[in-house]
């Protein structure tokens, strides 16, 4: 049987002999079950997933039966304690006159997540689209006011009434700062070559040199070996600075006792971003031990004006995902009691598409 083809599967394949031992296994069934090669080689299937006790009694009916059967929905138990929600078929194979069979693994989890994701991003960019066209109307009538109320206190004798134009000044420019926020960065991206660590340098730089930091341990994990990215180093070092900022504001508001910042840098390979895998990409989590995200926003927290805190305008998180999209990009978090991470995917290797994008406009 050639199953060389079967190796770029975007399916999970594995073929096992008469012994019910694994000969071949691809990469997204490595990815899958995630599993090596090497530990997977020569081990029989049950080495390497259950679901309950007598499950393997239905490979060993395949092969002896000659049979096929399908297994719909169901949740693989990996033997590193995780959980894979899955379909799988077997089928009943021949290899060089020996019977054996091929296990077929379409990956529901997946497919479910990236369903959810695409309706998430699609709703938060509706919103965004809608708040920043609302942002454009809003300012051309603020300049307006402020202009009005600067010629009307040059004209005013009587300082009390003046008193009155300068709050209105002073107003008009709170509002077109906040509308500024909401537009996010004005500049066109600078994109250049650099490593990751150097915008992160500079965010733990300035967390180091302020009072609201000094009761929280800031641990950093760096993977040395990740290769130069096409990023504006100006905007990556805000966004990962919001987002640090973020957990701050957390373990704080919530007198964590023990508070931490963890900031890591991994490579990932398989990654989905936006429906297309990545063969390698450069993942940065801000992981934080503090009480987690309120249910209630979990789905909105993207949006602009959402926040989950008693003072904020909740636009940090909606401008660090748009300049992560910037660099083809994306940003997700989990987050549960004790634990909240922010992680940031940004491909290796996109030169071309960024440029192409930003020349575009």
């Amino acid at each position: 049987m050639n199953i060389s083809f079967l190796s770029e599967l975007s399916t999970g394949i594995v073929i096992l002999d008469n012994s019910l031992e694994i000969i071949f296994i691809n990469s997204s069934a490595l990815s899958i079950l995630d599993t090596t090669e090497k530990n997977s080689i020569g081990n029989t299937i049950d080495q390497i997933f259950y679901e309950e006790p007598e499950s393997i009694n239905d490979f060993v009916g395949a092969l002896e039966l000659n049979r096929n059967f399908t297994k719909t929905d169901t949740v693989l138990n990996l033997k590193k304690g995780k959980k894979v929600f899955c379909t799988y078929i077997v089928h009943s194979v021949e290899n060089n006159n020996e019977k054996g069979l091929m296990l077929e693994i379409i990956d529901k989890e997946s497919s479910s997540e990236l369903i959810e994701r695409y309706r998430m991003k699609t709703n938060q960019q509706i919103s965004q689209d809608f708040v920043r066209g609302l942002a454009h109307e809003i300012k051309n009538p603020l300049s307006g006011i402020r202009g009005s109320a600067q010629l009307l206190s040059n004209k005013l004798d009587n300082q009390n009434l003046q008193e009155y134009t300068d709050i209105i000044i002073k107003q008009t420019d709170r509002l077109t700062s906040l509308v500024d926020n909401i537009l996010g960065p004005n500049k066109k991206p600078d994109f250049q070559f650099q490593n990751i660590h150097y915008p992160i340098e500079n965010v733990l730089n300035l967390v180091d040199n302020e009072s609201g930091y000094k009761d929280i341990k800031i641990v950093k994990d760096f993977d040395p070996s990740i290769p130069d990215l096409f990023i504006d180093s100006y905007l990556i070092e805000n966004s990962i600075l919001n987002l640090t900022k973020n957990a701050r504001d957390a373990l704080i508001d919530s007198n964590t006792s023990n508070p931490e910042i963890k900031i890591v840098t991994r490579i990932s390979h398989g990654e989905m971003i936006d429906g297309q895998k990545n063969a390698m990409v450069c993942k940065i989590s801000i992981i934080d031990n503090g009480p987690g995200i309120h249910e209630e926003i979990k789905d909105s927290i993207f949006f602009p004006m959402i926040t989950g805190k008693d003072k904020g305008t909740g636009l940090g998180l909606s401008i660090t995902q748009g300049i992560i999209s910037q660099h083809k990009g994306n940003i997700h978090f989990t987050s549960e009691p004790n634990r909240t991470e922010f992680f940031i995917n940004i491909p290796v290797n996109i030169q071309k598409d960024i440029d192409l994008k930003t020349s575009n406009g």
